[in-house]
């Protein structure tokens, strides 16, 4: 591997060696480096006995504390990062676990039971959210673990404090002074002259080269994604955080090779640790006087990570007017050669809807790109695990009120189907119900987020927000500068093309009654093949730029964000929401009746804003002005299009002038988030036969990167058949 030594590398790649990504490797780590992993897990609730009578957020530092003290380590001349035996989350699995248990099943059961019964009915997937933070990196990077320490604790001195207030100071003070103990440690234990040298800086002080600002990145993420249990979904942008590390290594006599290598050996540490989801990190963005943030180490960025031929970490890219083509060419020429790890988002239409939302114009500029590709205010926290099926509600208005599936009913009631004598009375019928569900969803949620700091208090990532420090409260309790929860809504297409084949093929052609419909739609297709191939072949779909079916999406968002935006929310904001799908176009999917566009029972469902899963039969011009019809800015979160184009039309120069095209015609029109696959049928079929010769090859699923011999067979079909489908 480029800048790598093989026996390196193999280090590096068995560091955190397991099934899974919370399943640790023990191997590496000697007796008489700390204690037993297991010990400690053991240890950990008979350890928070002393601690009983204390609020939760100094309990869970103290468990922090312990662990940062005994967890194993290991440092190497291999590797000029760490290991760190924690990769588990032992308090996940012990403290946070009880304290969620308390909430969900004895404060508040009734609210649990209903999130669960929709998740188990389809309807609505939700879960507390710990997976989208990210801390003030520049704060980390200009004060270091010590200068966060003491402005938490001048702001602690700055005034007579509530005992509820000292609490929180008294748990960052914990918490840090644990970070640091565990650095000496990792000093004491370093063989590296380098490694020795750069933990001593970062132990009195703020990180001075580009080095040790990659190892204070890399040691705030582990504690963080593995110890405080809250996922880090930003490495920063990196190309404006890092800039002046860079520079000032270049005028101190440090080689731009040995920085190199240092950046290969920061993005190998995730490859390793291997999130199923990337670990993220953004580049590009504007400066306040208009100019680009893209530096010489933007492409120094982009062309270590293609010579490493990685696909994590993750990244995304600001594009906006001062964006230089030679940068975004050289990321389209990545993304055309299979480094599909690359997402491209629109700096102009975030700025937009986040200054429409009531965000000042400075933070919407200088926000954050997260975990896949949403975006907040830094130092914000927004929360968005929930994941709503539109596809649900039509069954509701299809089967008087019932699921199409088990049948059970949803708590409203709807017409017989002979009633509907409209397409838009069964238009409305089925606004009513999506309605209720958003309802049901807010109301869910609301009823326990006013607890997530109870079940997961924050105190490493406060810390680092000056609004946390003046209010003197959590993070995600309501001390952050912006407080916002989400719905994700899933399948737009999907529900689109189910509503444009009724208007058309029943109320308009009249070829089945509405009940003959619904029968076919029960019976799964049976007996009505010919009629599911017709829909299927029917080209007025959502994403070829089609008006009717492009003005339903239209008006189906428009309905939404009138009917959620700006709710309040339990933690002092508001409700926005979102299109991402994640992994719920196969979870949910599985517990989707047959629909009206042609899709069977518990088949795949529709990703993010993009076209039905094989439906965009206009090319990628056609899908580009059908989703960028939808008002991107009149939301708060992500409206990202999954794109597929033929190697054919990606090859050469013109082929590359045609990507920036697609690109900039996309942002142009108001898009937000663009990803590509370059893929053709013929080569992923070749694929499934003949796995061990496409060993590297890459899919972008949803947001994130897999390889393709690493996904199960059913999800290959789906990407054969949008593959099929290109033109």
């Amino acid at each position: 591997m480029k800048y790598i030594q093989q026996e390196n590398y193999e280090y590096i790649m068995k560091k955190y060696v397991y099934s899974d990504r919370f399943t640790r490797n023990d191997t590496l780590f000697s007796e008489d480096s700390g204690m037993d992993p297991d010990k400690i897990l053991a240890n950990i609730i008979e350890n928070d006995i002393q601690y009983k009578h204390l609020p939760h957020s100094l309990r869970k530092a103290r468990a922090l504390e312990y662990i940062l003290k005994n967890t194993r380590i290991r440092c190497d001349e291999r590797d000029p990062f760490p290991a760190i035996n924690m990769i588990d989350r032992p308090l996940q699995k012990t403290l946070i676990c009880a304290w969620e248990n308390e909430v969900l099943n004895e404060i508040i059961p009734e609210v649990e039971k209903r999130r669960a019964q929709l998740e188990r009915d389809g309807i609505v997937t939700i879960w507390p959210d710990y997976d989208h933070s990210v801390p003030v990196w520049d704060r980390l990077f200009s004060l270091g673990f010590v200068g966060i320490l003491k402005e938490s604790e001048t702001a602690r001195s700055s005034k007579a404090r509530t005992e509820e207030e000292s609490v929180f100071f008294e748990s960052i003070k914990i918490t840090y002074e644990a970070v640091l103990a565990l650095i000496d440690r990792l000093h004491d234990a370093s063989p590296s002259d380098k490694m020795k040298k750069a933990l001593n800086t970062l132990r009195h002080g703020a990180p001075t080269t580009f080095y040790e600002a990659l190892l204070l990145s890399y040691l705030y993420f582990m504690i963080s994604e593995h110890v405080d249990c809250l996922q880090v979904r930003s490495l920063s942008c990196f190309d404006h955080s890092f800039y002046k590390f860079y520079k000032s290594d270049l005028k101190n006599g440090i080689t731009e090779e040995e920085i190199r290598t240092d950046l290969a050996y920061y993005f190998l540490q995730f490859t390793a640790i291997g999130n199923y989801w990337n670990q993220p990190v953004y580049l590009g963005g504007e400066e306040a006087d208009g100019s680009t943030v893209t530096n010489e180490l933007s492409y120094l960025f982009l062309d270590v990570y293609d010579q490493m031929g990685l696909y994590n970490p993750k990244i995304q890219i600001k594009v906006c007017s001062s964006t230089p083509k030679d940068f975004l060419c050289r990321a389209l020429d990545m993304i055309r050669r299979g480094k599909n790890s690359i997402v491209l988002v629109s700096d102009t239409t975030i700025r937009r809807a986040l200054e429409r939302a009531g965000v000042s114009p400075d933070a919407a500029r200088t926000c954050n790109i997260t975990g896949c590709y949403e975006y907040s205010p830094q130092g914000s926290f927004g929360t968005g695990m929930n994941y709503l099926n539109m596809l649900k509600p039509l069954e509701y208005a299809l089967h008087k009120g019932c699921d199409g599936v088990t049948g059970v009913f949803s708590g409203k009631s709807s017409p017989e189907l002979s009633q509907y004598t409209t397409f838009e009375e069964l238009y409305e019928e089925y606004k009513r119900h999506l309605l209720r569900v958003i309802d049901l969803t807010v109301d869910t949620v609301n009823g326990f987020e006013k607890y997530l700091s109870h079940i997961n208090p924050l105190a490493l990532l406060s810390a680092t927000f000056p609004s946390c420090l003046e209010t003197a409260k959590d993070a995600i309790g309501g001390g952050a500068s912006h407080n916002n929860s989400g719905i994700q809504f899933g399948f737009l297409a999907d529900v689109t093309d189910s509503l444009m084949m009724i208007r058309k093929y029943i109320y308009e052609q009249k070829e089945l009654t509405l009940t003959g419909l619904v029968e076919v739609l029960d019976n799964n297709f049976e007996g009505a093949e010919s009629f599911r191939l017709k829909m299927l072949a029917d080209r007025e779909k959502y994403g070829n730029n089609k008006e009717r079916p492009d003005a339903i999406a239209v008006d189906l968002v428009k309905f939404i964000t009138e009917n959620l935006c700006g709710r309040q929310n339990a933690r002092g904001g508001s409700w926005s929401c979102g299109f991402h799908v994640a992994r719920m176009s196969y979870t949910q999917g599985k517990l989707t009746a047959a629909s009206p566009n042609g899709r069977r029972l518990g088949e795949e469902l529709s990703k993010n804003l993009s076209s039905s899963l094989g439906q965009n039969r206009e090319g990628a011009t056609a899908a580009i002005l059908s989703i960028t019809k939808i008002d991107a800015t009149s939301f708060t979160s992500d409206a990202s299009l999954d794109l597929g184009l033929l190697p054919s039309s990606v090859k050469g120069e013109d082929g590359l002038e045609a990507m920036y095209g697609l690109v900039k015609t996309f942002i142009r029109r108001g898009g937000h988030a663009m990803h590509i696959n370059v893929f053709d049928a013929e080569t992923l079929r070749d694929a499934q036969v003949h796995p061990e010769k496409y060993s590297d090859l890459q899919i972008r699923v949803s947001g994130w990167n897999v390889l393709w011999n690493n996904i199960a067979p059913e999800e290959q079909e789906g990407f054969i058949r949008q593959a099929e489908a290109l033109i």
